[in-house]
């Protein structure tokens, strides 16, 4: 097991074996880390128990594995129902994009406990069928439940993985994507989190 600091009280915790994360009690699919141009780790993630947001969470770098800090983003991909766009990640911090005191958030931990409800409320996509995310260093694919259907790619600006904006398209075959994941291993953790 891998551990990557949210916060003290919440370190993500990755299982490279099985590609399921924790962070705050809170169980999602992750794609394998990534390096920042700043040296940086990133993971994508997405719900396990039922995916529909890609989320982000950029951590210190795995050298300096003790810094207790890290931040976890949700993509907002911009115009709905169109085949190519840019995006941006959403940071979900207290006081930012409607996750304040008056919005029901009194902490970090009540983002974080909740973050399909934390994303809606920041204004993050939905997106139907999403199965789980693969990585690369400038960015990525989210792979959907069915293969027929492509797979939605983002290419991160300046290529690289920690920014804060991205370019996303929808046209790409599934069967041509590089990816360290595989789908079995992913069912099978999947069938294990219903069980």
């Amino acid at each position: 097991m891998t551990e990557f600091h949210a916060d003290p009280l919440h370190p993500l915790v990755l299982d490279a074996d099985t590609g399921v994360a924790e962070l705050a009690g809170v169980r999602y699919l992750a794609s394998q880390p990534v390096q920042a141009k700043d040296g940086r780790t990133v993971l994508y993630l997405t719900e396990a128990s039922r995916p529909m947001h890609l989320f982000k969470f950029v951590g210190p770098a795995a050298s300096s594995g003790a810094l207790p800090h890290g931040t976890l983003y949700v993509a907002s991909l911009g115009a709905d129902g169109a085949d190519e766009g840019h995006g941006r990640w959403l940071p979900l911090v207290l006081a930012r994009h409607g996750l304040s005191v008056r919005d029901g958030y009194a902490s970090l931990q009540a983002i974080l406990a909740d973050p399909a409800d934390a994303a809606c409320r920041a204004g993050a996509s939905r997106i139907e069928g999403l199965f789980a995310p693969q990585a690369r260093s400038e960015g990525g694919a989210l792979l959907l439940c069915d293969r027929a259907t492509p797979a939605l790619n983002w290419r991160e600006a300046l290529g690289d993985a920690a920014s804060l904006s991205f370019a996303w398209h929808g046209r790409a075959s599934v069967e041509g994507i590089d990816t360290k994941l595989h789908l079995q291993r992913i069912g099978s953790a999947a069938a294990r989190l219903r069980s």
